[in-house]
């Protein structure tokens, strides 16, 4: 017998070594992740060119540092696919970037041709390229890049445990409920402005809005939206630590739950608060779509989903009859005010992409190639973007890498709706709320993107391919998962 444990005394201590340096892995790979979010989202939502790319550079570095000591495990099949299809749209701004022959661009970009002998005063150019800015569409592509191996980083630290990320929610509820608490502080004090210093011009314009550390309100709602309805899930699916199951009775226990998700509820209903203080009238909608699809794939008839979703509303609208819905109903009686500049400026980028139909402007150009087809504002004043994603990226690409990108990402979004749809019965009830959570979540951000530049902002793009990651990673063990039907005669 003493044999024994002395054996089994040794093999923990030669695995204890082991088990340290995997625990160390985890954590650090957990930080490399963890990070960009957070810097990206206090700073402006990395709004600024050197913010962004700041970070991009900042992380491949300690990427090559992490890799250095680690590997990463290959992903699944599905996966693989995924990021195949995800690192040939690459080549489109790489495309864009390459000199070509002043022959094949008057060809392919005719009126990008024109410009240039416009610009040169002589005759035809040696070779051009098909972007603006080739170094604005470069920078892009890096930042491309930069998603894809995010999502794999991030599909890897999740599937590296098999029960429920808390260190990743948990995470998602603190960034959060620092901004609603920071946006709700914006409303009650006007005076109060965007943290890291904001020019004066927009400090006023959006003064007594919710917007966080965000510039712009429209980008804070989209920000929000995108996090509460998996809060709201987790809040739903929460339960007690084993470890505290032999310390505490069943009565203390169940007493300690429901003391989380009370916390956890007043919480989200501040969440839901800030983004209606937001006053942005896209962001307000498309939550409302969130949580009608939430409503469809989760189930209303459940109790705990009624219960928790009306607790949220009524801690909204308790703390909104405070400061008051005036300004609200203001925003929402004024749609044909707003809606008529947006209009605007989407006749403005459908005439860039008349000109610019087969290949775009090029990669992260539209602010360059819109100076001179601007007629939305008066003289001295500019939009820099379309107020429209899809737009954006239609002149940004041109038409034909422009549609398989969108129809390819709408299409992957409606193909998980359906298969999630048909999971439901079968599928583990945790699992399905988070899955359901997450898919909303995408649903009414790319509905928003409709009539906002909400991809044009690092902070919600980046928090957009979290949330696609953890819908995948949430839903591998169970949306391909059938009932096993019972042989007859048995």
């Amino acid at each position: 017998m003493a044999s024994h444990e002395l054996i089994g005394h040794w093999q923990r201590a030669l695995d204890s070594p082991t088990r340290r340096d995997r625990n160390r892995e985890t954590r650090t790979l957990r930080m490399l992740i963890l990070a960009p979010i957070a810097l990206l989202t206090f700073f402006f939502g990395g709004a600024k060119p050197w913010i962004w790319q700041s970070v991009t550079g900042l992380f491949f570095v300690c990427l090559g540092a992490w890799l250095f000591h680690h590997t990463i495990t290959a992903p699944a099949r599905r996966l693989k696919y995924l990021a195949a299809t995800a690192c040939a749209l690459l080549l489109a701004p790489l495309a864009q970037t390459i000199p070509l022959p002043a022959e094949l661009l008057e060809i392919l970009s005719p009126v990008r041709a024109q410009w240039l002998k416009a610009l040169l005063q002589f005759g035809n150019t040696a070779s051009a390229t098909i972007s603006y800015d080739p170094l604005a569409t470069w920078t892009h592509g890096v930042w491309w890049g930069f998603l894809i191996v995010f999502a794999a980083l991030l599909s890897q630290a999740l599937s590296r445990e098999s029960k429920l990320p808390t260190w990743f929610l948990h995470f998602l509820f603190v960034l959060a409920g620092l901004q609603a608490m920071y946006g709700i502080a914006q409303t009650l004090l006007p005076s109060l402005g965007v943290l890291w210093d904001v020019h004066a011009s927009t400090g006023q314009a959006y003064k007594g809005y919710a917007r966080g550390t965000f510039i712009n309100r429209n980008h804070f709602a989209a920000f929000l939206g995108l996090l509460w309805p998996l809060l709201l899930a987790y809040i739903l699916v929460l339960k007690s630590p084993r470890k505290m199951e032999r310390i505490l009775g069943e009565r203390q226990l169940a007493q300690v739950l429901l003391q989380k998700k009370a916390f956890g509820i007043f919480c989200l209903g501040l969440i839901i608060l800030a983004l209606v203080f937001s006053q942005s009238r896209g962001g307000i909608l498309a939550a409302m779509l969130s949580f009608t699809l939430l409503c469809i794939f989760a189930g209303l008839g459940r109790k705990r989903v009624a219960a928790a979703l009306a607790a949220c509303w009524i801690i909204m609208f308790g703390y909104g009859a405070i400061v008051g819905f005036e300004g609200l109903t203001n925003r929402f009686l004024q749609l044909d005010q707003g809606m008529a500049g947006r209009v605007e400026m989407w006749k403005d980028g459908w005439k860039i992409l008349q000109d610019h139909p087969l290949t775009g402007t090029g990669l992260g150009t539209y602010p360059e190639a819109s100076r001179t087809y601007q007629n939305a504002f008066g003289q001295g004043q500019r939009a820099s973007h379309a107020h429209n994603d899809y737009l954006e990226t239609a002149v940004e690409l041109g038409l034909p890498a422009a549609c398989v990108l969108i129809a390819g990402i709408w299409g992957l979004w409606c193909l998980r709706a359906v298969l999630l749809w048909r999971a439901r019965k079968t599928m583990d009830p945790d699992r399905l709320l988070l899955a359901a959570g997450s898919l909303a979540a995408l649903g009414g951000y790319m509905l928003h993107g409709w009539v906002e530049f909400n991809n044009a902002i690092p902070a919600n793009q980046l928090t957009a391919v979290t949330m696609a990651a953890f819908h995948f990673h949430i839903t591998e063990h169970g949306i391909f998962r059938h009932p096993v039907r019972p042989q007859k005669g048995l």
